[in-house]
């Protein structure tokens, strides 16, 4: 049953990752530094497993920085979607254990919609 929410994630990124290349990208990427900050859970701690916390930190500030407005709006729903999904996960024994690999994923699979559009996570 846990492949169940496992499963969910991984569709859910394919759909992010297939509606990010959609959009054109922008003509000259913006170079900038890759960030590497430490995230301890907070009051904005979406799944209190920092490594999760930080790519959805890191995803949803590239994609309110520097993805265009006509794609925005698709991309914050998918970045809610993890959010619910992940906390869910967060939340069950069962299936916590799990959601690194997940987040690794997904980052993984984001990687190649956002750097063309110029961010590094």
């Amino acid at each position: 049953m846990s492949k169940v929410p496992a499963l969910a994630c991984l569709i859910l990124t394919a759909a992010l990752v297939t509606a990010c290349s959609k959009s054109d990208p922008p003509a000259t990427p913006a170079t900038s530094a890759p960030t590497t900050t430490a995230t301890t859970p907070t009051a904005d701690s979406v799944t209190g497993i920092a490594d999760c916390d930080q790519f959805l930190s890191a995803y949803e500030q590239c994609v309110s920085e520097k993805v265009p407005e006509q794609a925005r709006a698709q991309m914050k729903l998918g970045i809610d979607q993890w959010k619910s999904a992940w906390r869910d996960m967060a939340s069950n024994a069962a299936t916590k254990d799990a959601l690194p690999q997940i987040c690794q994923q997904a980052r993984a699979s984001s990687k190649p919609a956002l750097d063309a559009y110029g961010c590094s996570i």
